[in-house]
């Protein structure tokens, strides 16, 4: 063979690998291309088909492998929203069942009260107390346990049936000012016992689409853990201000505060904060509150602050 036909033999073998090269680089793109889009799939919750069953190309087996992470996936899914489902509507059932013994302690206790009230005769100075003094005490602690139960209660009723969809959320057009002078009235009486001042700023009009009943929950929610934390005698700060997107609620207080890393945390259902030392609660509040927000469209945000901690609601105008 002479030196030209020995070249084109050479460039012939070298064109051929290169074509061969350029085509299964091709072919791998393509199925990389296809793996990448059934990931996708997967993530979106997209039903996936095997488009070349019985296949040995590596297309083919990673096919059915993300066809059996899918199935799996599925499956553990909807265990799990099984479970989920199952244990919310335990507790709607046990705080339902709880409503009518809690409803007969409330009235015998109300009884006990009024039988401990009709005191024995006054003892004298420095001489122990009577026994209806010390029965009224019980009953005082009575009542406060029972009203702790009650609020854990409706709290779990409120949850469960949120959570299920059972309330809807009903809104409208109307005064949010209303809503939230009506949610001060309420919490006014907690607020004097510990000498806490609110100082508001409010605009003279904000009207926007919500459920004043639950957005009255919400905002008194938060209101309430503010003055829970607040030092005795402190300021509550509450603000409503509007831009052209939300209408900021934001209730800032002197307190307690939180730690870094706990911004989002507060919200989750029953957790308290780590700095809680005596305070009562039980970590429903602020759970039950961004609840409420999202439902109306709307976000919740909480901030540290040095010291104490502000919680701002966000309603879409």
């Amino acid at each position: 063979m002479d030196i030209a036909a020995w070249i084109a033999f050479m460039i012939g073998i070298a064109a051929g690998g290169s074509i061969i090269y350029i085509r299964q680089r091709k072919v791998r793109m393509e199925e990389l291309e296809k793996a990448a889009a059934m990931t996708e799939d997967i993530l979106a919750g997209r039903k996936l088909r095997i488009t070349a069953p019985g296949d040995e190309l590596l297309l083919a087996r990673i096919e059915n492998q993300l066809v059996r992470i899918q199935e799996m996936l599925d499956g553990r899914r909807k265990e799990a929203e099984k479970s989920r489902d199952e244990i919310q509507k335990l507790i709607s059932e046990i705080a339902h069942q709880m409503r009518t013994p809690l409803t007969n302690i409330e009235s015998y206790t109300g009884f006990l009260k009024d039988m401990a009230e009709i005191t024995e005769p006054k003892t004298r100075e420095g001489e122990q107390e009577s026994n209806a003094e010390i029965s009224l005490q019980y009953v005082t602690a009575l009542e406060e346990s029972e009203r702790k139960l009650h609020f854990l209660v409706d709290s779990f009723v409120k949850m469960a049936r949120l959570e299920q969809h059972i309330i809807q959320i009903r809104k409208n057009e109307s005064d949010l000012l209303k809503t939230i002078q009506n949610t001060f009235g309420q919490i006014q009486n907690r607020a004097e016992k510990r000498q806490i001042r609110f100082h508001i700023t409010m605009p003279e009009q904000a009207v926007c689409i919500h459920d004043s009943n639950w957005m009255g929950e919400a905002v008194f929610n938060v209101l309430d853990n503010a003055v829970k934390y607040s030092e005795s005698g402190g300021t509550v700060e509450v603000s409503l201000r509007q831009n052209e997107m939300y209408l900021k609620l934001q209730v800032r207080d002197y307190g307690i505060g939180i730690d870094a890393g706990e911004e989002n945390q507060i919200f989750r259902r029953f957790y308290r904060g780590r700095r809680v030392t005596g305070q009562d609660g039980f970590g429903i509040g602020l759970y039950l509150a961004r609840k409420i927000i999202n439902l109306h469209g709307g976000f919740m945000i909480s901030k540290r602050m040095n010291p104490g901690l502000l919680i701002e609601m966000n309603l879409p105008v």
